[in-house]
């Protein structure tokens, strides 16, 4: 059974903004840069491929549109201009703000991917906190997810998806959901197969 859950209404700190022309960095370990104030929006391409940001990247706000905040960066002697999420970017190097997390690590030691799903030497400890910033999809086998390290630092990577809990979602909930409508595709099996043989 598929569940599909979304996670973009969640609050998170406040009090954060920044002004045009400002410069500020990125804190995460990487981000793309999207079309539109939103993780559904479109990414910005560069030669055909998505633009990725790095960690400790410079770059300059036009706006500000929500929890999305516009900016521009030269790359190449090529300007480009996109929405990056807000709380992936800081006025100073040296602060440290996080988003609030909306989601939960189940086990000791989970083990992080990076970007291309590959096993880091990062791992994760049980009822630690995550931010799932692209939806949680109990059929995926990995989930997209921010995460503080040890060293204080982001990082964007992915986790897989039976070793987190979203809030809001109880896991026991999404076991019982999945066997009561496993338990009625059985009974209607049943009843169909029956009906069959008494024609």
């Amino acid at each position: 059974m598929k569940t599909l859950i979304a996670l973009f209404s969640i609050v998170f700190l406040s009090g954060m903004s920044f002004s045009p022309q400002e410069q500020v960095t990125i804190i995460s370990s990487y981000s793309y840069l999207y079309e539109e104030a939103s993780f559904m929006s479109n990414k910005v391409q560069d030669n055909g491929e998505d633009l990725l940001l790095m960690h400790g990247q410079a770059l300059e706000v036009i706006d500000e549109d929500g929890d999305f905040v516009q900016v521009s960066l030269t790359l190449n002697e090529q300007v480009f201009q996109g929405y990056i999420y807000k709380y992936y970017l800081t006025k100073n190097s040296a602060q440290s703000i996080y988003p609030v997390f909306n989601g939960s690590v189940r086990i000791d030691n989970a083990i992080i991917y990076d970007i291309n799903k590959t096993q880091t030497s990062y791992t994760a400890k049980k009822n630690q906190g995550v931010y799932i910033y692209s939806g949680f999809n109990d059929d995926e086998e990995f989930t997209a997810i921010q995460i503080v390290l040890d060293d204080g630092s982001l990082y964007n990577g992915y986790i897989k998806t039976i070793d987190l809990s979203p809030d809001g979602v109880s896991p026991l909930l999404i076991v019982g959901i999945t066997l009561i409508a496993a338990a009625v595709t059985v009974t209607l099996s049943l009843v169909f197969i029956k009906k069959r043989k008494t024609k």
